[in-house]
């Protein structure tokens, strides 16, 4: 089956990676493009507000979904297009995660999934690019991206970024080409669920209107205690075990303090995490990465002063800043 397979790319609607919001999808069969879909989704009921961070990325408003189908809907056809085949996506440990939180979030079983991750794939075979976003990638092969952050065009480019990977080692099906590239072909393990994934109907679905409640709340301004509130209530990403080893937060304790022009801090511990960093809410000892943001105050917030009287007993702690972050995680503006 590995010598079909299918690119996959979601966006999400805000930092809870269950928020699937749009899915792209390009089926690949002996090296050659042979069906592909594409659809907006309403995100899982729970998580349905729409974050400006996310918005400003991919431009997808709460209106946009508002007759999109369901995740249970969208999910259905995800599996019927795939047909038991291996998925592929850019940093394929994010797309494996709103699989299985908005299969979570919504009582969805979903079967076992072979997945191969082409930003792993791309740091083993043209290694001596500058970085391995989407983009350079894809230029080195001459696969121009026209609308990055667009669910169908980066499944596209994921899809030919292994096709230029297949020619280059002369391999015929995933598997060889994971072998040669010396990466592998991970395992998301089947989840048993409560519900029953629904059938894609002709007509759209209507909207809910939690959805619409849910939206105009997130678009309403948000006060740093409300802000406060709800990243207290985010739960820590893991590392991704598709981080490259060699990169620069990978095994790192990093922590933020204050607030980031950049992203909020959700998204700040999720791209450490992808990164191979480990991120945490509080300065401890385990803390070796502090980043420094404003704060709307005169002096240094209690993260700060805690950070430098670990400094003072002997604990390395390096404090950078919001530009050094950014550069660390390979952005020098928003992806």
């Amino acid at each position: 089956m590995s010598r079909t397979w299918t690119a996959i790319d979601f966006e999400t609607a805000n930092h809870d990676r269950g928020s699937a919001c749009a899915v792209g999808l390009v089926r690949v069969r002996d090296g050659a493009v042979v069906d592909r879909y594409t659809t907006l989704i309403r995100p899982p009921r729970q998580v349905d507000f729409f974050s400006r961070h996310n918005i400003a990325v991919h431009g997808i408003t709460a209106a946009d979904v508002a007759d999109a189908p369901s995740w249970e809907q969208a999910h259905a056809r995800i599996v019927e297009f795939a047909d038991g085949g291996p998925l592929v996506a850019h940093n394929a440990a994010f797309d494996m995660g709103v699989l299985r939180q908005a299969c979570g979030h919504t009582g969805l079983s979903h079967p076992a999934w072979e997945y191969a991750c082409t930003l792993a794939l791309s740091r083993r075979t043209w290694s001596g690019l500058p970085d391995h976003k989407l983009p350079t990638v894809c230029a080195h092969i001459g696969h121009r991206v026209t609308h990055h952050h667009r669910a169908d065009a980066d499944a596209e480019a994921a899809a030919r970024i292994v096709i230029a990977a297949m020619e280059r080692y002369g391999t015929p099906s995933l598997a060889d080409l994971t072998r040669a590239a010396r990466t592998d072909l991970r395992r998301v393990e089947a989840l048993p669920g409560s519900a029953v994934p629904a059938p894609v109907p002709a007509a759209a679905a209507p909207v809910q209107p939690a959805l619409l409640a849910a939206s105009a709340a997130a678009a309403a301004p948000e006060d740093r205690f409300g802000r406060w509130q709800r990243d207290a209530r985010t739960p820590l990403p893991e590392p991704s075990p598709d981080a490259d080893p060699t990169g620069p937060l990978y095994g790192r304790t990093v922590c933020v303090s204050g607030d980031l022009e950049s992203m909020d801090k959700p998204e700040v511990w999720r791209r450490v995490a992808e990164a191979g960093g480990r991120p945490a809410k509080n300065v401890t000892r385990k803390t070796d990465m502090l980043v420094l943001g404003g704060h709307g105050g005169p002096g240094k917030t209690a993260k700060h002063l805690r950070a430098e009287i670990y400094r003072e007993r002997g604990q390395r702690i390096d404090l950078v800043t919001e530009a050094e972050l950014l550069a660390l995680l390979g952005m020098t503006t928003r992806p």
